[in-house]
């Protein structure tokens, strides 16, 4: 599993201090709640360079092969030791993530610095603000500095820890002071339950540690800190927090049963903002499903509603009358393409965006394909017009549909970088090979190709993904020429 943190700078920067905000265990783990934990950064911190460290800190939800194999044979066994054997594991799970924070807070502040040298090289002082296991990541990192030498660290401001899954002691904070002549703050409550499963430690997260300035949070459960994140900056009194009219006294607009076609801003406030032409051809490519009922003469909003519904099962948006969400499509569609391992790397929705279709045009183009590298794709459309773009869609389009596996598609060809211009795709042949044959092929076909000739039918045969994937490359070259930070 990957040790490096995927920084993220939220909109709204200024100044020469950046905050740098680190989440916990089961947070932060996929692009909707990365989206949802930016959200908590209130607007008094807007005087700040804002920054999120991601970091694998893992889901209790997701099991891996092995753990759910497990579990189930224990289960179909009885339920009870199924019960217990999926305790056990998720108790080995969060000690697993938890030696982890503890590694990665040795390397917090050097690629933090490699990160601020490169994007942000003006910063002068940085704060450091962790919830749960990412507040053991900033203890962790904080410790590893006290027997290194002073020369060309970064300035540490305010360390604030909330719900700390760490232990501190007094002796401790005071080395860490001392060293790095920072404010530390301890932020906790004895009503957070949460902690007690961190068995086997003393949360800083639950009682007061001397030689800080603790913070009591009455009433606080482990989870409410995102969410009352103003309230715990002014009760500690963190730097760069501009007072003022607390969230919950502010006038609030509510919204009693919100219309989850208009809410959902990552595709329908884009489709708003963007052009008629880039409007029609994600049209087009919905139409082209025969799960569709999108009329020639649509709306902004039907158009947006007719997206969510290819998404999931069909019959289950039939039931609940709607469809999912832009980012829970983008989820769906990287567990299409075996992606889910590589969105650590994505805080950001056009970032996934990229890493889907890239792979899409890989899937049935192969790697010499213009459009196939996920770390060039945004080079090569800044250079790419609008036309020629829109003309590789269709192409990827057309490869796959069920017919292009038995008739030679009327789309445009496909355009391949120069070093690979004679490189044709054989995924079809591959695919409609028979069972006898296949052996025989796996010496002149790499396997990386076979299992994309499986995903390029997959996507022809489900419901709707034929028409979901070129869609989303329209957006995706929407959100890249509108480059709108909200929408990003």
């Amino acid at each position: 599993m990957s040790h490096n943190f995927k920084f993220l700078t939220l909109p709204h920067r200024s100044g020469e201090v950046a905050n740098i905000f680190i989440h916990g265990y089961s947070a932060g783990h996929d692009i909707e709640d990365r989206c949802a934990l930016s959200k908590c950064i209130p607007s008094s911190l807007h005087e700040c360079i804002n920054i999120f460290a991601f970091w694998p800190s893992g889901h209790w939800s997701q099991f891996d092969k092995l753990s759910s194999s497990s579990v189930a044979a224990m289960a179909r066994l009885n339920i009870f030791a199924g019960t217990a054997a999926a305790v056990a594991d998720r108790a080995v799970h969060f000690n697993t993530s938890r030696k982890r924070a503890t590694a990665m807070g040795k390397t917090l502040l050097s690629q933090l610095e490699g990160y601020l040298l490169k994007h942000h090289p003006y910063v002068s002082k940085v704060n450091l603000v962790g919830h749960s296991l990412g507040g053991r990541v900033v203890v962790s990192a904080l410790l590893n500095l006290l027997d290194k030498p002073t020369d060309h660290d970064l300035e540490i401001g305010d360390v604030l820890l909330m719900a700390a899954a760490a232990e501190l002691s007094g002796d401790e904070a005071r080395a860490i002071r001392k060293r790095t002549n920072c404010r530390l703050y301890n932020a906790y409550s004895k009503d957070d339950d949460v902690l007690r499963l961190n068995m086997g430690e003393s949360s800083a997260g639950r009682q007061p540690i001397g030689n800080c300035k603790n913070v009591r949070m009455e009433s606080f459960g482990h989870t409410d800190y995102w969410p009352r994140l103003e309230q715990v900056l002014r009760a500690s009194g963190f730097h760069g927090y501009k007072s003022g009219l607390p969230a919950s006294n502010q006038p609030q607009l509510i919204i009693k049963n919100p219309d989850p076609v208009v809410t959902d801003h990552f595709i329908y406030d884009l489709l708003e903002l963007t052009s008629d032409r880039i409007r029609n051809q994600v049209a087009k490519h919905l139409r082209s499903s025969s799960w569709t009922t999108l009329e020639t003469d649509h709306s902004l909003y039907l158009l947006t509603k007719e997206f969510q519904l290819l998404g999931g099962h069909c019959l289950a948006n039939l039931a609940r009358r709607r469809g999912l969400k832009y980012l829970q499509i983008l989820l769906m569609l990287t567990e299409h393409y075996d992606l889910v391992d590589e969105l650590h790397d994505c805080a950001r929705v056009i970032e996934m965006e990229g890493l889907l279709i890239s792979k899409g045009f890989h899937s049935s183009f192969g790697e010499g394909h213009v459009l196939a590298s996920k770390q060039d794709i945004v080079q090569h459309l800044e250079v790419m017009s609008e036309k020629a773009y829109f003309e590789q869609v269709d192409a990827l389009a057309a490869s796959l549909t069920v017919t292009s596996y038995f008739s030679t598609p009327s789309a445009p060809a496909p355009v391949y970088r120069k070093a690979h211009s004679t490189l044709t795709s054989k995924n079809k042949e591959l695919t409609l090979a028979s069972a006898t044959r296949l052996p025989s092929l796996t010496h002149l076909v790499s396997t990386e190709r076979i299992k994309a000739a499986v995903t390029n039918l997959k996507s022809a045969v489900k419901p709707g993904y034929s028409a979901l994937i070129p869609a989303v490359a329209i957006l995706f070259y929407a959100r890249l020429k509108l480059n709108n930070e909200g929408l990003l």
